[in-house]
């Protein structure tokens, strides 16, 4: 028998307060400072370990602390399928119920959050100079998104949680310690501040939504809800977006922060615009969605504009390049249009989510595994798996779209947009995967 159509396939919730209470064989890398990169990937330059880390022999002997990503791209992605996966099973017949929630949690909590997990693990310790993540970062990081979607799938919403808290945990524990470390080497990019302030709306978040939950304070639950699932991955857009867009798209590396009144006003405009973000959640908790959806667009749109200068089109060759760029624009749109269609905010919102978070992501971990795979011509060229990965999203965008003013074919449509988004990803996996053994010549 179908699921009843009622519940919210965006957010996650807690039900009751009673609910609250490697394969490293065959990986190995070319430690390779950035002077000595080819041309083609002097992109990808900030993220190819640097000489001081070179004679480390931890990094040596451990090749998934010094390249991370191997491991946690294939992990969300994986996590994906099991997010998106039960809704095409649902819709042909095969389940007998979907969940929403779990759909939302997995994708946000499991997908997305491991391959920010690869990128950052990966990418820190290369731009400050510090060390790589630890063994037991890697296990905790990797723990935590499979406990959170496990739990989820079984409604153990607490234990769902509490590997969300253990994931979060893990990456500032790392990043504090990193960025800590970096102001004797190498500064980071003034828009790293994004990133523990990202990850600590993720943290509180969570613990806003299970506690307004277990008192009866919906307003509070709304807030950590859209902290967690929005606020946390467009901050970190912008973060990271601060040195990965122009770095990828245009080759242009962005300079180091420094303690100069220039950087620090930079800095706190950055803190400026994140309060501003924060802002804007909580005028929709308390029921301004179409202004809060408008100021969050706004802030999203000023500092990727302002910052690495999103308005620049790419001057590097790639059609890989011109997807993260695209995918860019696409977060502040999803928002822009949930202000215009109040009445259906989810369809903007999945612009959002789909097209600027997911396509981003699939876009920009494809480009990092061709450039550490020793494989950077592919990243100029006309790459097949771009259009696809693009059609595959965009078709999920319409059909889920297509969900909120259809509601008479709900479920066909839900069946499209879980296959379009599988496809999509799969090509993801058939083109990518096998590139994540492979060293680099």
């Amino acid at each position: 028998m179908r699921a009843r159509v009622g519940h919210d396939p965006i957010w996650f919730a807690y039900p009751s307060a009673r609910d609250l209470a490697v394969t490293t064989a065959g990986i190995s890398a070319r430690i390779t400072g950035a002077s000595d990169l080819a041309p083609g990937l002097a992109v990808a330059s900030d993220f190819i370990l640097p000489p001081v880390l070179a004679t480390s022999p931890t990094v040596v002997a451990h090749p998934l602390r010094r390249e991370p990503f191997r491991l946690f791209f294939p992990l969300g992605v994986l996590l994906s399928w099991a997010g998106v996966g039960h809704w095409l099973l649902h819709g042909l017949g095969v389940l007998p119920d979907f969940k929403p929630i779990f759909h939302a949690m997995t994708q946000i909590q499991g997908f997305l959050i491991c391959f920010a997990i690869g990128f950052l693990f990966t990418m820190i310790p290369r731009r400050t100079e510090t060390d790589p993540p630890s063994a037991v970062h890697l296990i905790l990081g990797a723990a935590g998104p499979v406990l959170t979607t496990v739990a989820a799938w079984f409604d153990q919403w607490s234990w769902a949680q509490a590997g969300w808290l253990l994931t979060v945990g893990t990456l500032l524990s790392f990043l504090f310690t990193r960025l800590i470390a970096a102001q004797n080497r190498r500064r980071p990019p003034n828009s790293f501040v994004w990133l523990p302030i990202s990850f600590l709306m993720g943290l509180g978040g969570s613990l806003l939504a299970g506690f307004g939950a277990a008192n009866g304070a919906w307003a509070l639950h709304h807030l950590g809800q859209t902290l967690v699932l929005q606020g946390m991955f467009v901050g970190l857009v912008m973060g990271v977006g601060g040195l990965a867009i122009p770095l990828m798209t245009r080759g242009e590396k962005p300079a180091d922060g420094s303690t100069s009144r220039a950087d620090l006003w930079a800095r706190g405009a950055h803190l400026l615009a994140a309060a501003t973000l924060i802002a804007s959640f909580v005028l929709e908790a308390r029921g301004h969605s179409g202004s809060g959806y408008v100021l969050r667009g706004s802030v999203v749109l000023l500092t990727l504009i302002l910052g690495p200068e999103l308005h620049r089109v790419p001057t590097r060759p790639g059609w890989v390049r011109r997807l993260v760029w695209i995918s860019a624009w696409l977060v502040p749109l999803g928002f822009f249009m949930a202000a215009a269609f109040t009445e259906y905010p989810k369809a903007g919102l999945h612009v959002t989510f789909i097209g600027g978070l997911a396509m981003l992501t699939l876009a920009v971990s494809t480009l990092v595994t061709l450039a550490h795979g020793g494989q950077e011509a592919l990243t100029i060229g006309r790459t097949w798996v771009v259009p696809v990965i693009a059609a595959g999203c965009l078709l999920a965008i319409g059909a889920r779209i297509a969900m909120e003013y259809d509601r008479d074919r709900y479920f066909e449509w839900m069946t499209v947009a879980a296959a379009a988004f599988l496809g999509g990803t799969l090509a993801w996996t058939v083109y990518v995967v096998p590139k994540l053994r492979r060293a680099p010549d």
